[in-house]
């Protein structure tokens, strides 16, 4: 990902209606323990970080990026490493919780790899988070400015895990509610030649607002149901042991 787009990350991450939705949705898809050591493999500039602190997990964070680090050792929210998804650099079995948010699409990490390093340094009975954009067709712009070259429906994501030592919990997609909106801007923003440019900019509350409160009531959803279609797509599985 492109330098400048680390601080426009952490500009808006607070803000944005849709990060603010998916980390409400990552924590009430999670398991309710707050006990054990969870790793969030690619913290970016460390938001999600910081709501897995405050809901009381104890997070320690990777990723690639020096910017990304950068951030996310000044908010102060738990050790953060820099280290390859592809290969971490833990013993096997240490954490008991592992979330993986919007990495796998990423052109740098080998999806199949990461899965395999995941669940290697999960203990048997823990538990392990992925989340990534879905749906190749709505490849845009802002998947080029962010360097992601793929984007998974639900059957690819769980084809990752066949044959391992696990169990599907969950799987679902999720903005459903926004899914037009998402669809027409995706639609209209085709990559191009020359320098990208991704889409995270806070708008006018007016719009920002109304897309949060509507997506952070899918996120309540989520709980107990799984969705039919969206732009983002997850699953939960549980390491056999």
């Amino acid at each position: 990902m492109q330098p400048r787009e680390y601080q426009r990350l952490h500009a808006a991450e607070e803000r944005l209606w849709w990060f603010r939705a998916l980390h409400a949705a990552v924590l009430n898809v999670l398991p309710a323990s707050r006990i054990g050591r969870v790793l969030e493999i690619g913290c970016g500039t460390g938001g999600l970080m910081h709501k897995l602190r405050t809901a009381g997990y104890r997070p320690i964070g990777i990723d690639f990026a020096a910017e990304a680090i950068e951030f996310t050792r000044e908010r102060g929210d738990g050790p953060v490493a820099r280290a390859s998804a592809n290969e971490l650099p833990f013993a096997d079995s240490s954490f008991d919780l592992v979330t993986c948010v919007d990495v796998l699409e990423v052109g740098t990490v080998d999806p199949q790899s990461v899965v395999q390093s995941a669940l290697r340094v999960l203990r048997p009975g823990g538990q392990a988070l992925f989340v990534m954009a879905a749906h190749q067709w709505l490849f845009s712009e802002h998947d080029r400015a962010v360097n992601s070259v793929r984007r998974f429906n639900i059957g690819q994501l769980q084809a990752l895990f066949e044959g391992k030592a696990v169990q599907i919990k969950r799987s679902s997609y999720f903005f459903l509610l926004v899914f037009p909106l998402v669809v027409l801007r995706k639609l209209l923003n085709k990559p191009r030649t020359g320098a990208s440019t991704s889409d995270v900019d806070v708008p006018h509350g007016l719009i920002n607002e109304p897309l949060y409160w509507l997506s952070w009531f899918e996120a309540q959803c989520l709980r107990i149901l799984s969705l039919p279609i969206g732009s983002s797509v997850l699953v939960l599985v549980k390491k056999n042991g």
